[in-house]
């Protein structure tokens, strides 16, 4: 029974993103590192492409700026509440690092993290969030059914019951 249960673990895809964020207290930017699968970037290069929004020269910047918010999203007729800036892209092995930066426009460092990535490909992704800084490296785990959390309520490095009350 345990052989057969380790196959379907092995069978099984993780689903998941892993993102080391930290606050930038000098130039007021939350940098942030975002580790997804090769295929999960593959589906969304694809999914791009169907929009044309791959014609845009950052369209990984672009589906950022609706699905990785640490400040309050643009609304029709509301000026912008950051601005996002690519860094640049790494593969390594089966995984792909995206690195960008949020500048909140208020300057002020963010109080929650929402992560809404690949929601639309698979219902149960899991997205780590290790948030580095003075108070140590601590940790959020985010979901579809809970893809927003306070940045305060991290624990230590460990899974967090983090809510955005």
């Amino acid at each position: 029974m345990s052989f057969g249960l380790l196959c379907l673990m092995l069978v099984h895809p993780v689903h998941e993103t892993i993102a080391e964020i930290e606050w930038n207290s000098k130039t007021n930017h939350m940098e942030v590192a975002l580790r997804l699968d090769i295929l999960d970037e593959q589906w969304l290069t694809k999914q791009a492409s169907k929009t044309d929004a791959r014609e845009s020269k950052n369209w990984r910047l672009n589906y950022l700026e609706q699905k990785f918010r640490v400040t309050k999203a643009e609304e029709a007729g509301e000026p912008s509440t950051s601005s996002y800036h690519w860094i640049g892209r790494q593969q390594n092995g089966p995984h792909v690092w995206w690195f960008f930066e949020i500048a909140p426009t208020d300057q002020r460092e963010p109080l929650w993290i929402q992560q809404r990535m690949l929601e639309d490909r698979e219902p149960n992704y899991t997205h780590r969030v290790l948030i580095h800084g003075a108070q140590g490296k601590r940790s959020l785990n985010l979901t579809t059914q809970k893809n927003k959390a306070r940045l305060d309520q991290a624990k230590d490095d460990t899974t967090s019951k983090a809510t955005d009350r």
